[in-house]
C-alpha cells in the first residue's frame, strides 16, 4: 500500500491531526513512494532504539539535487553531516559526552533569572501597548538573546544570528522540487558560512582570553583526554544556535497560541502558577513544535505488516505519536495537569534532545510571564498563519491584545 500526503498542503498545515488519527488506525506504517511514515507510538519508540535504524541521514537532503549543485554546497553538507543530531554512535557518543554538562538542569537553573529577566524586558516593551505579536515581539528574540547570553557573544548580533539559523532550518525542512531547492541550499550555505568565520573569530578569542561562558567551555571540554577540534567546536555551536532559535521559539508561539485557543486553561494557569511546568508539557504534546525527524534502515526491518529495506528512508511522526490514543487517554483534549506525559517531543532514545532542559525553562518562563502580566488575553484573528515546512510547526505570526496586570 502507498499513500500520497502533501504536507506542504496549507489546510494540512492548519490541521494534521485527523490525517494522523487516519494513518494510526488505518496504515502505522506506510510507504508514500519516498519514504515510510510511522505514525504509532510504541513503533517510533521502538525504532529510535533500534541499531537497524541510522540517524545518519544529512545526505538525503541533498540527494535530490543535480550533481553539478551537491557539489557546490559541499560545505553544508560537511556541516550538516557532521551535527551531533545526524550522527550515529560512537562518533555521537563522543560528542554528546563532551558537552553534556553544560547543559545539565543544575546548570539551567542557574540560568532562571537572566532568563527571566530578559524576557521581562522583552515584555516591558509592548505592555503599555496592550497588543503585541506574540512571535515577533518574544518567541523569536527570547530564545535567541539567550543563547547568544549563555555562548557569551554580543546580543548586538542576536539578529543576525536569528537569520542565518532561519536560513539553514529552511535547509531540511523545506519540501519541493530540486529547482524550488537549489536557492534554498544556495542561502543556507550563505548563512552557515557568515556563522562560521564569526564563530571562528570567537572561538579563537575565547583560546586566547577564557570567559565564564558556554564557547569557553566547549573550547576547554575534556573528556579522557578527548576535546573537540576547531572544526568540531564550529559545529557543535552552529548546532546550538539553530535549535535555540527556532525549536524554543515555535515553542513558545504555539503555547500561547493554545492557550489563547483555550480560555478556560488560561485561566486555570493563571490561577494556579504551580502548573506551568506541566502546562509546557502538555503544549510540546498538543501542538508539538517538531512534528517529525527521519532515519535511515541500515538492515532489512519487519514492522507493522511491512517491511523496510536497508536505505530506505523513516519518517517519525511525532506529531502523531504525541496524540496516540493507545499513550495518552483523550489525546485531542488539552490537560494542563496531564500525568504522566511521555511525549516524544524531544525524542526518545540515545538522541533525547539535548537542550531540552533550557528550552523548557524558557518556555515556562515566557508563558507563565504572559499569563500573569497580560490580563484578558486574546488572538486579534482565528487565522492561523503557520510557517512552511512539516518538521517543525511554528506560527510566522500571533497578534494577540491584552490588559496590562
Amino acid at each position: 500500500m502507498t499513500v500520497t500526503i502533501d504536507f506542504s498542503d496549507p489546510a494540512v498545515r492548519a490541521n494534521p491531526y485527523p490525517i494522523y488519527a487516519e494513518l494510526r488506525r488505518d496504515a502505522p506504517v506506510v510507504w508514500t513512494g519516498q519514504n515510510w511514515l510511522i505514525s504509532r507510538y510504541e513503533d517510533i519508540i521502538g525504532l529510535m532504539t533500534d541499531e537497524r535504524v541510522s540517524s545518519a541521514r544529512a545526505e538525503s537532503i541533498f540527494q535530490v539535487l543535480p550533481a553539478e549543485i551537491q557539489s557546490e554546497v559541499q560545505p553544508l553538507r560537511h556541516v550538516l553531516g557532521s551535527r551531533m543530531l545526524l550522527t550515529d554512535p560512537p562518533i555521537h557518543t563522543r560528542l554528546r559526552n563532551l558537552v553534556t554538562k553544560a547543559f545539565g538542569a543544575q546548570s539551567v537553573r542557574a540560568k532562571r533569572p537572566r532568563i527571566q529577566e530578559i524576557c521581562d524586558r522583552f515584555v516591558d516593551q509592548v505592555i503599555g501597548q496592550g497588543r503585541m505579536d506574540v512571535v515577533a515581539d518574544l518567541a523569536v528574540p527570547l530564545p535567541g538573546w539567550v543563547i547568544a547570553d549563555m555562548l557569551g557573544v554580543p546580543q548586538a548580533d542576536q539578529a543576525s544570528f536569528t537569520r542565518w539559523s532561519r536560513d539553514q532550518v529552511r535547509v531540511y525542512d523545506r519540501p519541493g522540487t530540486s529547482g524550488e531547492r537549489i536557492p534554498i541550499m544556495r542561502q543556507g550555505q550563505a548563512s552557515m558560512l557568515e556563522m562560521k568565520t564569526y564563530l571562528e573569530d570567537v572561538i579563537a578569542a575565547r583560546r586566547e582570553e577564557p570567559r565564564d561562558d558556554l564557547i569557553t567551555y566547549l573550547v576547554q571540554a575534556e573528556e579522557a583526554g578527548d576535546r573537540l577540534s576547531t572544526d568540531e567546536l564550529v559545529i557543535m555551536i552552529i548546532a546550538l544556535l539553530v535549535g535555540g532559535n527556532n525549536s524554543t521559539a515555535h515553542l513558545i508561539g504555539n503555547a500561547i497560541f493554545t492557550l489563547a485557543r483555550h480560555p478556560e486553561a488560561l485561566e486555570q494557569l493563571r490561577a494556579n502558577p504551580d502548573l506551568i511546568a506541566t502546562a509546557v508539557e502538555e503544549v510540546l504534546r498538543f501542538e508539538s513544535p517538531v512534528q517529525a525527524t527521519s532515519r535511515v534502515a541500515r538492515d532489512v526491518i519487519e514492522i507493522g505488516g511491512q517491511t523496510i529495506e536497508p536505505g530506505q528512508g523513516i519518517s517519525l511522526l511525532f506529531g502523531s505519536a504525541n496524540r496516540d490514543e493507545r499513550q495518552f487517554p483523550h489525546p485531542d483534549e488539552l490537560d494542563l495537569a496531564r500525568k504522566p506525559n511521555r511525549h516524544l517531543t524531544f525524542a526518545h532514545g540515545p538522541h533525547f534532545c539535548l537542550g531540552s532542559a533550557i528550552a523548557r525553562a524558557e518556555a515556562q518562563i515566557a508563558v507563565q510571564t504572559v499569563v500573569q502580566r497580560c490580563l484578558g488575553l486574546e488572538l486579534i484573528s482565528d487565522h492561523a498563519d503557520w510557517q512552511e515546512g512539516f518538521s517543525f510547526r511554528g506560527l510566522k505570526q500571533l497578534p494577540v491584545r491584552f490588559k496590562a496586570a
